[in-house]
C-alpha cells in the first residue's frame, strides 16, 4: 500500500491533476477526517432551526398529509410505490423514505393517524441527515478526483453545505427526493473513482447499482452518464472505445427512466406549459442560466418562487432578458477558451450545465422561471472552480499573489459568514405556510401563486378576512382563475356572506363550468338561504359532471332533510352508507330521517349501528331512548337515557325522573 505522504508534484491543471493541499508538505491522515467533521458540525448548527419547522401547504399535502398510500402498512405501500407513480412522478425510494418517517412518527400515537397530522420533526431530521451525508460524500469525491487537494475538497463541500439556495432542498419536506438522489449520485461517483483506480469491473457494477438507486429517488439522476464522461475528461482519460462502451449500460438506464418520466408527466406537462415562441424560450433559459450563477455567487433576494417577468403594454419584457442569450454565449465561449489552458473551469461548468440543462425551461412548465432546488446538484460545479482558485492562490509562487493570499483568505471568511447567516435565516422562512408565502410576496409582490397558497392556509385556519384579502389580491393580478373564485366563495360562505359566495361561485363557473366542485359549492350556498330550486339544479349539474360522487349525495341528502323530504334524504344516505359503511355520522343522519317518518325499527337499527362503530356515542344512546319512549318501552328508554348521561350527553333530570317512573 502506498504511504500517504506528500512530495512536490508538478501541477498539471490541464490534466486535472496537480499538487496536493500544500506543495512540498505532508498532510496528516487525521486532517481530512477532521475537516469533514467540522463541515458536518457547522452545517448542523446552521440548519437546526429547520427541525422546528412544520409542513407547508406546497406539495407536502400531496406527498405526506393527504397521501393515503404512504400511510398504508409498509408491506403494502412498498410494492405500490415501485409499480405506480406518486405525486406526478416516479420516485419509489423517496416515497418509501417518507413513509418510514410517517410510520415512525405515528407509532404508539393512534390519534395522529386519524387526524393525518404527523409531527414534522422526524421528516426534517431525515432530510438534514441526508444533507450532512451529501456534504461528506462531496468532500470525499472531490478529494479523490483532485488527487487529495484538501483546500479544493474543503471549499467545494463547505460552500455546498452552507449555501442558502440549498435550504429549499433540505427544509422543504417535499424535496426529500433532492437530498436522497444526490446521496446515491455522489456515492456512485465515489465508487466510480475506485473503479478508475482499481480497474476492476465489480466497482463499475457498484457504480451502476448506486446509479439505479439514485434514479429510484428522483428521475433527475438521468444526467449521471454525462457526469461520468465529464469526470473522465477531467481525470485525463482518453475517450477510447472501452471508455465509451462501459457507459452504454448507464445510458440505457437513463433512457428507460427518461421514457417512464415522460409517459407519467406527459399529460401533466401539457396543462402547465406556457405558450412562448422559440426565441422567448431561449431567452428565458439563458436568463435562468445566468441567474443561477449570479445567485450562487451572490445569493441576494433568494426566494421559494421566481415568477416569469411581467410584460408591458407593448408586450415587452425587461432588457436583461433580451441580452441574456448574448451573455450566456459569452460565458460559454469563455469557458471553451479556458479549456485550452486548464480543464478545471470547463469541468466545473460541464458539471453545472449538465446538472441544470433539464430544468432550464426550454420547455416551460408552470409559472416559475427558476427554482433554488435546481441548484442543489449543479452548484457543486461552480463551487469546485472556486475551491480550485483558492487552492491555486495558496500554491502560487508569485510574490504578488503570495502577498495577497491572506487578504483573499480573510475576504473568503467574511463571505462564508455572509452565506451562513443567510442560510440560517432562510431555514426560518420555511417554518410554516405563512412565513414561506409572506417571504415570496415581499420579494415578488406580483407572484399571485403566493397569495393563493397563503389564502388557502388562512382559509383552512378559519382566518376568513386574511384569506379573503389574499384571494382578492390574487384576482387583482390575474382575473381568469376559476379556482380562486371558487376558493373566495368558500371563504365568503365560511363568513356567512352567502350572497357574495354565490357571486364568487357564479364568476368561477363563467370562467370554467366543468368543475363539479364549484357546482356543488354553489348548490350548498343556495340551500343555505333556502333557494332549493336553484340548489337542486346545481346538484344535478354536479352529478352530471361527476356521476357517483359521494360528497354530492351527502350534501344533497342534508338539503332533502332540511326540506322535510325524508324519503329522498334516506335514499341519498343509503348510497353513501353503501360506499362507506364505517362512518357513524351517516347512520346517525339516516336514523334521524327514519325517526321523523316514524319508521322506528329502521331508525333503531341505524342508531344501534352508531354504537357498534362508536360505543361512546351519547347522542345515539339518547336517540335510542327517544325511540323506546315513542313505542312505550319505558324501561329501555330509561336505561339508554342513563347511558347517554354517563357519556356526558346533556340529558335533563326531569326527563330521567319521568322515564324512571314510567319504567317502574
Amino acid at each position: 500500500m502506498q504511504k500517504d505522504q506528500r512530495k512536490k508534484v508538478k501541477t498539471n491543471p490541464k490534466a486535472g491533476s496537480g499538487a496536493r493541499a500544500t506543495a512540498g508538505t505532508e498532510i496528516p491522515a487525521w486532517l481530512p477526517r477532521a475537516m469533514a467533521g467540522v463541515l458536518v458540525i457547522l452545517t448542523m448548527v446552521l440548519y437546526l432551526p429547520s427541525l422546528r419547522n412544520h409542513f407547508t401547504n406546497w406539495d407536502d399535502n400531496v406527498y405526506v398529509l393527504e397521501n393515503t398510500h404512504l400511510k398504508q402498512p409498509l408491506s403494502e405501500n412498498i410494492p405500490y410505490f415501485f409499480t405506480s407513480p406518486s405525486a406526478g412522478n416516479y420516485h419509489p425510494l423517496t416515497m418509501i423514505s417518507l413513509s418510514l418517517d410517517y410510520h415512525m412518527t405515528v407509532k404508539d400515537k393512534p390519534g395522529v393517524k386519524e387526524a393525518g397530522e404527523p409531527d414534522a420533526f422526524l421528516f426534517h431530521t431525515t432530510s438534514l441527515f441526508f444533507h450532512l451525508l451529501n456534504v461528506v460524500l462531496l468532500f470525499v469525491f472531490i478529494w479523490m478526483l483532485t488527487r487529495k487537494r484538501l483546500i479544493v475538497a474543503t471549499v467545494t463541500a463547505l460552500l455546498f453545505a452552507i449555501h442558502p439556495m440549498h435550504v429549499e432542498s433540505v427544509a422543504w419536506i417535499s424535496e426529500r427526493k433532492d437530498v436522497l438522489y444526490t446521496f446515491f449520485f455522489l456515492a456512485a461517483l465515489i465508487v466510480y473513482m475506485k473503479y478508475l483506480e482499481k480497474k476492476e469491473w465489480t466497482w463499475l457494477l457498484g457504480t451502476g447499482l448506486l446509479f439505479l438507486l439514485s434514479l429510484f429517488s428522483k428521475p433527475a439522476a438521468v444526467i449521471f452518464p454525462l457526469v461520468l464522461l465529464a469526470t473522465d475528461y477531467f481525470y485525463g482519460r482518453k475517450f477510447t472505445a472501452r471508455v465509451i462502451l462501459e457507459k452504454i449500460p448507464f445510458f440505457i438506464l437513463a433512457l428507460v427512466f427518461g421514457i417512464i418520466t415522460s409517459l407519467i408527466q406527459g399529460h401533466l406537462a401539457a396543462t402547465g406549459v406556457r405558450v412562448f415562441t422559440l426565441f422567448q424560450r431561449i431567452m428565458f433559459a439563458s436568463y435562468a442560466f445566468i441567474m443561477y450563477q449570479w445567485k450562487l455567487v451572490l445569493p441576494l433576494g433568494i426566494s421559494a418562487y421566481y415568477p416569469y417577468p411581467s410584460v408591458d403594454a407593448a408586450g415587452n419584457v425587461p432588457t436583461i432578458y433580451y441580452l441574456s442569450p448574448l451573455i450566456a454565449l459569452a460565458i460559454i465561449g469563455g469557458v471553451g477558451l479556458s479549456a485550452r489552458i486548464s480543464r478545471v473551469v470547463s469541468f466545473g461548468y460541464l458539471w453545472f450545465f449538465i446538472s441544470l440543462v433539464l430544468v432550464l425551461q426550454f420547455v416551460p412548465v408552470g409559472n416559475a422561471i427558476m427554482a433554488d432546488r435546481y441548484s442543489y446538484m449543479s452548484s457543486a460545479g461552480l463551487f469546485f472552480i472556486m475551491g480550485w482558485g483558492l487552492d491555486q492562490a495558496f500554491l502560487s509562487r508569485q510574490k504578488t499573489v503570495r502577498a495577497l493570499r491572506w487578504i483573499l483568505a480573510g475576504a473568503f471568511l467574511i463571505y462564508l459568514v455572509f452565506l451562513g447567516k443567510m442560510a440560517f435565516e432562510q431555514t426560518r422562512v420555511w417554518e410554516n405556510p405563512v412565513t414561506l408565502w409572506t417571504d415570496v410576496i415581499a420579494k415578488h409582490p406580483d407572484a399571485y401563486v403566493a397569495y393563493k397558497h397563503r389564502g388557502n392556509y388562512y382559509g383552512g385556519q378559519n382566518r376568513i378576512e386574511e384569506a379573503k384579502q389574499d384571494y382578492l389580491s390574487f384576482l387583482r393580478i390575474r382575473k381568469d382563475d376559476a379556482g380562486i373564485y371558487n376558493n373566495l366563495g368558500n371563504v365568503y360562505r365560511l363568513g356567512n356572506e352567502i350572497a357574495n359566495a354565490i357571486g364568487a361561485y357564479s364568476r368561477s363557473l363563467e370562467v370554467d363550468n366543468r368543475d363539479p366542485k364549484t357546482w356543488l359549492n354553489r348548490a350548498v350556498a343556495y340551500s343555505n338561504i333556502k333557494q332549493y330550486d336553484s340548489a337542486m339544479n346545481d346538484f344535478n349539474m354536479a352529478l352530471a359532471l361527476h356521476p357517483g360522487a359521494m360528497e354530492i349525495y351527502i350534501s344533497r341528502s342534508v338539503m332533502f332533510r332540511e326540506m322535510g323530504r325524508y324519503e329522498e334524504s334516506i335514499a341519498d344516505f343509503t348510497r353513501v352508507i353503501n360506499d362507506d359503511p364505517r362512518n357513524e355520522n351517516y347512520y346517525m343522519d339516516r336514523g334521524y330521517c327514519y325517526l321523523m317518518i316514524k319508521k322506528y325499527p329502521e331508525s333503531l337499527a341505524d342508531f344501534e349501528q352508531c354504537l357498534v362503530l362508536n360505543p361512546a356515542d351519547g347522542h345515539a344512546c339518547y336517540n335510542i331512548s327517544a325511540i323506546y319512549n315513542e313505542i312505550k318501552d319505558f324501561k329501555k328508554a330509561y336505561q339508554y337515557a342513563l347511558r347517554a348521561k354517563s357519556l356526558n350527553y346533556p340529558v335533563g333530570e326531569p326527563l330521567l325522573e319521568t322515564l324512571k317512573q314510567k319504567g317502574g
